[in-house]
């Protein structure tokens, strides 16, 4: 793929856009740059979300998507995980980014408001599979991209994206897809420049979803995989970008934003770049479902479990959240305690926490039929309510949860930060923990393992083909061939 523009073609830009300064940096970090923490970050990045992938594929809707994509078939240059189907990387990475955030168990920013690694993972390894690139070189783009992406969003105020019912991941995820790819192909800071003018083009995704439980922000990662290395493979061939893609008058932030222009912080987004890594701020999750759920359900647990009560002990729940929690997982209240769909369930603070509190745990595999029509589920739900607390800082998804017991007890328990953050970490056991439970169905107990292993050597890889292909099942696995009924 050769980068062939000339300077004739080239149209003039302003000197020094925010793009520029993020490409040229891309463009110049090696891996011996990254402190040990962002490289270890990468990894364990890396490791969590292969195994949401995987957990993801089990859906019907994994099967859809894989069914759309092979139709379009092409070039075979990198694997689908799971399906083991080889097609051109940007569709590749469309598969596999759709598909990783289909589970709703990949990470989260709370300040970038970005599902990262469920857009940085597979355009990493759809872009390094296609180069034939090594493991160091896969991680060291995923990570550069990566921080791209994340600071892109911090441009804006913490969720304004979704005060305005935009997606961030949607939104930035084509811009950390098209640093990575950029930096896989060999790009120079002017074509990587290009390439995220391009992706700008590509900012998208409606959180609609979230009212009625369809399945389109599924989707979103896996657009802004496939938009991303697509930009960037134009751009190898000399196609042009804005270079005030970001801050421009008809740019990102004036376009999607447009009336909170006084509320932009640019300085936010190259302020301490390649000194100060935001990556490892981005949130783990421990329960497969929206992330705000978190924090209510781990403070629930916590007094059930420490006062020994069960669910019949129970008259209600109180949650006291950060206000942008309310409309995204508390309200509408009638539609949060009825969900009408699997995924439905996935962003219902009340269904989340009556999930945990009935079952005991909640895995992947638990969002089924028979989960969705559980009334014990239905019945506790109603018990939980939802309450805006102003105090209450987005950044670490925190939660204070008062639970009052049908004798009149009451008792309380504060979340400042919830499991997964760096102040309330998962630690590699949990990690590894997640990694099976989410791998071993699809691949087994040896396979699971051998991946594991893979995975956390992947620095040392030399081929990442070869790690992907472990990503599917020596006996091949079954795929659902027909749409299912009613779109569930």
């Amino acid at each position: 793929m050769s980068q062939d523009a000339s300077n004739s073609s080239r149209v003039q830009e302003p000197t020094d856009t925010i793009s520029e300064r993020l490409a040229r940096w891309s463009v110049s970090v090696a891996v011996e740059d990254l402190p040990a923490d962002v490289a270890d970050d990468a990894r364990w990045r890396l490791v969590d979300q292969v195994g949401v992938c995987i957990a993801g594929s089990r859906s019907a809707s994994a099967g859809i998507i894989h069914r759309v994509a092979a139709k379009s078939g092409g070039t075979p240059e990198s694997t689908t995980m799971v399906f083991g189907t080889r097609f051109p990387a940007p569709l590749t990475g469309w598969v596999n980014g759709a598909v990783g955030h289909g589970a709703d168990y990949d990470d989260m920013h709370g300040v970038a408001a970005v599902h990262i690694s469920s857009v940085a993972v597979p355009a990493a390894l759809a872009a390094a599979e296609s180069v034939q690139a090594s493991g160091a070189q896969c991680l060291l783009a995923l990570a550069t991209g990566a921080e791209i992406g994340l600071r892109i969003n911090t441009g804006a105020p913490p969720h304004q994206f979704h005060h305005r019912g935009l997606h961030g991941t949607g939104v930035a995820g084509p811009f950390a897809a098209a640093a990575i790819a950029s930096k896989l192909l060999g790009l120079d800071a002017a074509a990587t420049t290009d390439a995220l003018g391009m992706a700008g083009s590509r900012s998208s995704g409606l959180m609609q979803t979230l009212i009625d439980g369809s399945w389109v922000k599924q989707l979103h990662p896996g657009w802004g995989v496939q938009g991303g290395i697509t930009c960037a493979l134009l751009a190898a061939e000399g196609f042009t970008g804005p270079h005030e893609v970001l801050e421009g008058k008809f740019g990102f932030f004036n376009a999607l934003l447009h009336g909170d222009e006084a509320t932009f912080q640019f300085d936010h987004i190259t302020d301490g770049l390649g000194e100060r890594w935001i990556l490892p701020d981005t949130t783990y999750k421990p329960w497969p479902n929206g992330v705000w759920n978190h924090a209510s359900m781990e403070g629930t647990a916590t007094i059930m479990s420490r006062e020994g009560l069960s669910i019949g002990d129970v008259d209600r729940i109180d949650c006291f959240v950060p206000p942008i929690c309310i409309p995204l997982v508390c309200e509408p209240r009638e539609a949060k305690l009825n969900p009408r769909s699997l995924y439905h369930m996935k962003f219902s603070l009340q269904y989340s926490v009556a999930m945990l509190a009935v079952l005991g745990a909640v895995e992947v595999d638990d969002y089924n039929e028979a989960t969705l029509a559980n009334r014990e589920i239905h019945n506790f739900a109603a018990r939980v309510d939802c309450h805006a607390d102003p105090s209450m800082l987005p950044d670490t998804f925190p939660a204070r949860v008062q639970l009052t017991t049908l004798d009149g007890r009451v008792f309380e328990e504060d979340v400042p930060a919830q499991r997964g953050t760096r102040l309330n970490p998962m630690l590699p056991d949990d990690q590894r923990r997640k990694f099976r439970g989410n791998v071993r169905p699809s691949l087994g107990d040896e396979q699971t393992e051998e991946l594991l292993a893979a995975l956390e050597g992947a620095w040392d890889a030399q081929d990442v083909r070869a790690l992907m292909a472990l990503t599917v099942p020596r006996t091949a696995p079954t795929i659902e061939t027909e749409a299912p009924a009613h779109g569930r």
